[in-house]
């Protein structure tokens, strides 16, 4: 079996399972559930401004980057990683070794999927929040792309360092805060400090965002997110193959 067949034969079986399991279309649509609650952010707005002067519009971009670009990376990632949790439970990585095809085909391929399908999803899902003018949203398509790869790497993390879905799921609650609340702090900070975030896979595609929406320049935290978090994503995929191989 060449690689490009295998691919074929997981993509068919992936189909197959989602088909199966509702709960998996549900988790799917995260993105779009989160896109649909932004509708509410200027009611929500006008409420705050009547009843207690206070203008939330100015956080409108940090609002909906917390929701709609770092929030889907949390839950396609966990997706990944439980599907992957699955496959290690069920020794199928372990069998995967004495296939005639590379080792890491698998895990390669769940990356790969989940980075496409992330960057696609998290697109279309500023668009349907109906707070992102086009413009904005077209800047977006490369940080879809980063977004991407940062749930690649949540997606390979759960896996390379738990052994079951419920490990899993705690590696999910010790890491939620650290890479989905602290990379918002970087939005108060006026100084070259925010770059100690960089650490973080979620920080790039918030702040490429966040300057995409003042009109800055934010190629360079495209650049750096990809790189930074395929780089991430590789030293994961090596730890996963040496966990299966064990």
């Amino acid at each position: 079996m060449s690689a490009t067949q295998a691919v074929l034969a997981f993509g068919r079986n992936d189909l197959k399972s989602v088909r199966r399991d509702t709960i998996m279309i549900g988790v799917g649509l995260g993105p779009f559930i989160y896109a649909l609650a932004m509708w509410f952010l200027p009611p929500l707005t006008n409420f705050l401004q009547r009843q207690y002067a206070f203008d939330l519009t100015p956080y409108h971009v940090l609002i909906v980057s917390g929701f709609v670009i770092v929030g889907p990376i949390a839950v396609l990632g966990a997706l990944c990683g439980l599907m992957l949790l699955d496959d290690k439970d069920q020794h199928t990585l372990a069998a995967l070794r004495v296939a005639p095809i590379p080792p890491l085909t698998y895990p390669l391929y769940r990356a790969a999927v989940t980075t496409l399908v992330s960057a696609v999803s998290i697109v279309a899902a500023l668009a349907l929040t109906m707070q992102v003018p086009a413009d904005l949203v077209l800047k977006s398509v490369p940080i879809g792309l980063v977004c991407g790869t940062g749930a690649a790497v949540v997606g390979l993390l759960m896996p390379a360092v738990a052994s079951n879905k419920v490990e899993g799921l705690a590696v999910m609650r010790a890491i939620g805060m650290l890479l989905f609340g602290l990379p918002m702090i970087p939005w108060w900070l006026d100084s070259p400090a925010h770059l100690l975030f960089g650490l973080l896979p979620t920080y790039w595609p918030a702040k490429a965002y966040w300057l995409a929406a003042e009109g800055a320049t934010y190629w360079p935290y495209i650049v750096g997110g990809i790189a930074y978090n395929s780089l991430l994503a590789y030293v994961l995929l090596r730890r996963l193959g040496r966990s299966a191989q064990a």
